[in-house]
């Protein structure tokens, strides 16, 4: 008998065309009837049932999978665009379509409209660069100017390329950070006040009493009034930094190259065991050039005084410029004592020292300075070992 007279082969293959049919259509309510049917046409019927089956388990947990990414990334608060290498638009999270224009686009060059320069910076971003740009985006009814830091990833799927932007609302990020440095801030403030008043009040009152009572004698006077003296010249001194603190003023920028700039600090610190690594000296830096000698100094002082019980002591300064990221990178390292981890992230909170009589404002003035200069100022220390300050400052 020939295969397409044959019942059993007919019905096989119906069969196996619905399970395609469904499979191609995402239709995975496909269930054959097993009561009435035997031998092979059942075996059939039930491995038909069960590849339906596994494609339904499987395509629900790559639907949950997907609805989870897709509510995380939908509540990120930065924006965030999927773009493939001709600056078609695939994807955008619900935050990049409300805040940016309200509606989703399609194109790079359709967010001119927020800014004109915006799709040409996103075309040229490479990875591990940072750009910053005022956009206009919305906020309710109404549409504001805000700062946005970009940045852009490159990831393949399936053998296509495509490009992760990222549009970071730096005015919320500076909101927070000023909030929590304000309180933490005033928290030193407070400590550093009452330490200063609390023993004047206490002398004061014990002084009121005693000359009530002619209890004391113009010894007793004496010391009083000193200690009061030492702790009121004490809480002048504290005001006298706090308010150097606040009056660093907007940098002076002048033209001046890496090697005017390292060698006035070889003079400053003509020590064997300091030693300078420069790659470029006619590098040309648009700076301060005050301010960031004060910087260095007041970082090559604090890795002095970390090597000074080191027998073999040992601090370098390195200096290199990263043309393609327009920036310049100094780093000083020391292989003193250390910084301890519980207290790294506070180094440079104002007034906060780990030095017996320091003033904790020397790291906090370099942050400030290099934040004028648009830099950056970081730290990462492994006790007992080692201790490295990055200044990074743009070219």
């Amino acid at each position: 008998m020939s295969f397409h007279l044959n019942p059993f082969y007919n019905k096989s293959i119906r069969r196996l065309r619905q399970m395609l049919h469904a499979i191609r259509m995402r239709d995975f309510t496909l269930q054959f009837a097993l009561d009435k049917l035997r031998g092979e046409e059942r075996l059939l019927a039930e491995e038909i049932n069960e590849v339906v089956n596994e494609f339904r388990e499987k395509t629900l947990k790559q639907q949950s999978q997907y609805q989870y990414f897709d509510t995380l990334l939908n509540t990120v608060g930065d924006c965030l665009i999927v773009t493939d290498d001709k600056g078609h638009i695939h994807w955008m999270n619900r935050t990049a379509i409300n805040s940016l224009c309200g509606f989703r686009i399609y194109e790079i060059k359709d967010l001119a409209s927020i800014n004109n320069s915006l799709p040409q910076m996103m075309h040229g971003l490479r990875p591990g660069v940072k750009k910053i740009l005022r956009l206009r985006v919305k906020n309710g009814n109404d549409t504001i100017e805000r700062e946005h830091s970009i940045t852009v990833t490159h990831f393949f799927d399936k053998g296509f390329y495509y490009k992760l932007y990222s549009l970071q609302n730096i005015h919320e990020v500076v909101q927070k950070s000023e909030s929590e440095a304000q309180q933490q801030l005033v928290r030193v403030l407070t400590h550093e006040i009452m330490n200063s008043l609390t023993p004047i009040i206490s002398l004061s009152d014990t002084l009121t009493e005693g000359m009530k009572d002619d209890t004391l004698s113009q010894d007793d006077i004496t010391q009083a009034l000193l200690a009061i003296n030492r702790r009121s010249s004490g809480l002048l001194h504290f005001v006298e930094n706090y308010r150097k603190l606040q009056h660093i003023s907007a940098p002076q920028y002048t033209d001046i190259t890496l090697g005017e700039l390292i060698s006035d600090l070889k003079q400053l610190f003509p020590a064997p065991y300091l030693h300078f690594y420069i790659e470029d000296t006619e590098q040309v830096l648009h700076i301060d050039r005050s301010q960031i000698e004060q910087l260095l100094i007041n970082l090559l002082k604090n890795a002095e005084e970390a090597v000074k019980d080191n027998e073999d002591k040992n601090i370098s300064i390195t200096a290199k410029a990263e043309t393609t990221q327009r920036i310049i990178i100094i780093r000083v390292k020391d292989n003193g004592c250390g910084i301890m981890p519980e207290v790294l992230d506070r180094i440079f909170i104002p007034f906060f020292s780990t030095k017996p009589g320091g003033s904790g404002i020397g790291l906090s003035v370099c942050r400030q300075i290099a934040s004028l200069h648009g830099g950056t100022i970081t730290v990462s220390s492994t006790p007992l070992e080692q201790t490295v300050f990055t200044l990074q400052l743009p070219l």
